[in-house]
């Protein structure tokens, strides 16, 4: 994201994440002077217009905080997803924010084919939180991990992590990992020069944006766990991973590690606003040798 955004939408569902979800709404749209757009999904019939009352519930909470909000209710038409009706309403906005502990109708909007239904027809990058927060995660990022894999995609959340972390005064660590293939007679998919260049690229996007980075190369059979690892170990206050899956070994993408990444986590995790054309690669910087490289 970047500092000319000035809508985002938050869908919201009448649930314990709720509460969580509504601080982390109200300091990105402060520190970036943005107007909220409060959405509910009516998935059935309310009762006595309680679907009206969650929405306007919220919108009270985000104006006494001094934010200029507004909300809707939509039905979800016959035959159609939740998570496409969230991707129609989001058609201008400029941030997605989904909270949910995933056992309703929206709160599995980003989890599985739905949810890869809905962030592909998205524009704007997704922040999806889930409840309970780990602790201590702050409200504010003060702590950001960017997963990268070498590919737009992943320049793009590398980007993505930058904005952010540039609008907060956080740090950034920039994290690659070579997938371990179990196979038989087969390790590593990706030479160490070959990975410390992926890293040092994704550092070098986080850099040239005015903003600190570190860099971390783990080796692991499950990319998710080593990023969900991580963040742990980190005690990361974000997660950014990209949108597009370029291959079926890399791409931290919507998909399996996104998936997984966001269920395992108890911590926020943006989803990098997609990329829709097969962009040029650029030539990966060269390695240093002054790069952490470790298991998780």
């Amino acid at each position: 994201m970047d500092t000319m955004e000035r809508t985002i939408l938050f869908a919201v569902d009448d649930d314990e994440a709720l509460p969580e979800a509504m601080p982390v709404v109200a300091v990105y749209a402060r520190r970036w002077r943005a107007s909220v757009r409060v959405l509910h999904v009516a998935v059935k019939d309310a009762p006595n217009g309680s679907a009206r009352r969650l929405v306007m519930e919220v919108v009270d909470r985000l104006r006494g905080e001094g934010i200029e909000a507004e909300g809707e209710v939509r039905p979800l038409p016959a035959g159609k997803e939740a998570g496409e009706v969230v991707a129609e309403a989001a058609a201008h906005a400029d941030l997605v924010v989904t909270g949910s502990h995933g056992r309703s109708e929206l709160g599995v909007l980003f989890h599985g084919s739905v949810g890869e239904s809905a962030a592909h027809r998205l524009e704007a990058p997704m922040l999806v939180l889930r409840a309970p927060f780990a602790v201590p995660a702050a409200v504010e990022p003060l702590t950001v991990l960017v997963a990268v894999d070498g590919s737009p995609a992943s320049d793009e959340a590398a980007a993505e992590a930058a904005a952010v972390a540039s609008g907060f005064g956080a740090g950034v660590l920039v994290l690659h990992v070579i997938p371990l293939v179990t196979v038989a007679g087969v390790g590593p998919v990706e030479s160490e020069q070959e990975a410390q260049a992926i890293l040092r690229r994704g550092m070098a996007t986080v850099e040239e944006r005015g903003v600190r980075a570190s860099g971390e190369i783990a080796v692991d059979r499950s990319v998710a766990g080593a990023i969900a690892a991580a963040a742990q170990r980190l005690a990361a206050d974000l997660v950014v991973l990209g949108s597009r899956r370029p291959s079926p070994l890399q791409g931290l993408v919507l998909g399996s590690v996104a998936h997984e990444v966001i269920h395992q986590l108890r911590r926020p995790v943006l989803l990098a606003r997609p990329v829709r054309a097969q962009n040029q690669v650029r030539p990966a910087v060269a390695a240093r040798p002054s790069l952490r490289i470790g298991g998780s």
